[in-house]
């Protein structure tokens, strides 16, 4: 379950990113991008659980360079929010693995789940609500 979560929040950070620096002009910068989301999932894949931490650094830099030259804020915020919620959830498996088989790991995976997705869509809502997608 967390797998997918981490699959999904991949693909929508690193597409945002590339949406809005193509959207930019920025069509080399763009392709890049694309290649980095998918030596970030092929990480997840092998289990290089040490990748998540530069990756989230290298995605609050491509949201705030964007920002900053005024690409698209929308998906510069988005690719920024699915970014750390890749992180997030990489860590929380990494915690999980460290738990002893006792553990309500399902029910632990579902709240945290939830949890995440409800500060997603929050987070998305109010930057709706401030027109930052404009």
């Amino acid at each position: 379950m967390i797998s997918i979560a981490l699959v999904i929040c991949i693909v929508i950070s690193t597409g945002s990113f590339a949406w809005g620096y193509w959207q930019a002009g920025l069509e080399g910068a763009a392709r890049w991008i694309v290649v980095f989301g998918i030596i970030w999932l092929l990480a997840q894949w092998r289990k290089w659980r040490e990748f998540s931490a530069p990756a989230v650094f290298l995605a609050l830099f491509l949201a705030a360079y964007g920002v900053w030259y005024k690409f698209v804020p929308g998906l510069m915020f988005s690719g920024a929010v699915f970014g750390v919620l890749a992180w997030n959830l990489n860590e929380f498996q990494r915690k999980l693995r460290m738990l002893p088989q006792r553990e309500d790991k399902a029910g632990m995976t579902r709240r945290h789940l939830i949890r995440i997705g409800l500060l997603s869509v929050g987070s998305i809502l109010i930057a709706l609500f401030l027109g930052i997608g404009r």
